[in-house]
């Protein structure tokens, strides 16, 4: 049996990368009022723009980060300049296909360029620091206390952290910050207060493609393998934890990507339950949740 401390450890780790990937599409959603079903696909751009930068380009890997966070919150204002700056008061289902639509027009470019092969980062494999490796009696049952972690997961979840307080600063000590609390409560009120609604979704989606660049990489440093799909792959427990936070509200999804995630990777302790039916457990506790709180964790509230 799966040690329970481990699998803790490793759900706070997915979570890490699930809440980098959670944040953007929230605040999308709350500023811009749809769902962006071509984020998962900011995710993949972000993590093949930091392959290019560290193995085609022989990069240091801290280097390669900041390249893909700058490549591609930059695809995400292109997108929003040439395309979704036409549908600002288009309803939620037009950009909502709008957003499929592009979605399969950006993966179908990825797998044009590099093809359906599996890559990676080259990253050197470390074995990590044993911490804990014990057994306790509980109730005439031994409980396996083992704990192994690595490099690799405690840089995912520092950075995560420190993304999250930076973005929590952002939205609170600066005035663009503020512009974007105020559009999303109001978007027609701040109009009409001089604020410039278009400037602040440029600024979103920016933000946005920055976030879910750190996401990306992340994920293809915790895989090991980068490919087409994984931004996809990812999209779905996004969503989940946005709805488990409280749709439109960043906190929220802050901390529903750590519930899920914690979640998906505790369920293996289960009896019964394998490996492939993680996504299934985590998605009946967001039901559970919902029926309790149907608004989520935070109803919607961004602060």
């Amino acid at each position: 049996m799966a040690s329970l401390l481990q699998l803790f450890v490793n759900g706070v780790i997915f979570g890490s990368i699930v809440l980098l990937a959670s944040i953007g599409l929230s605040l999308l959603y709350g500023i811009g009022n749809f769902a962006n079903f071509a984020h998962g696909e900011l995710l993949t751009v972000g993590a093949y723009a930091a392959f290019v930068a560290k193995v085609t380009m022989g990069l240091p890997f801290a280097a390669a980060l900041a390249v893909s966070v700058v490549a591609t919150a930059l695809v995400g204002l292109v997108l929003d300049r040439v395309l979704f700056v036409r549908h600002r008061d288009s309803s939620s289902i037009v950009l909502l296909i709008v957003t499929i639509g592009v979605a399969l027009v950006l993966r179908s470019l990825i797998r044009i360029v590099w093809s359906n092969q599996l890559r990676s980062y080259g990253l050197p494999l470390r074995r990590g620091v044993e911490l804990v490796d014990s057994t306790v009696p509980v109730a005439g049952y031994d409980l396996l206390l083992r704990l192994r972690i690595t490099q690799d997961g405690l840089t995912i979840v520092g950075v995560a952290a420190a993304f999250a307080l930076g973005t929590h600063l952002f939205l609170t000590r600066t005035k663009m910050g503020v512009a974007m609390r105020a559009t999303a409560d109001n978007r027609s009120l701040a109009k009409v207060t001089g604020i410039d609604t278009d400037r602040v979704l440029r600024a979103t989606w920016g933000l946005s493609g920055a976030l879910a660049a750190v996401g990306g990489v992340f994920l293809g440093v915790q895989t090991g393998v980068i490919m087409p799909r994984m931004g996809f792959n990812v999209l779905l427990v996004a969503f989940a934890a946005v709805i488990l936070g409280g749709i439109g509200s960043p906190y929220g999804a802050m901390v529903g990507a750590y519930v899920i995630g914690i979640a998906q990777e505790m369920s293996i302790a289960i009896p019964g339950v394998s490996a492939s039916y993680r996504a299934a457990v985590s998605f009946l506790i967001l039901v559970v949740v919902l029926l309790v709180k149907p608004d989520g964790i935070a109803g919607g509230q961004w602060g």
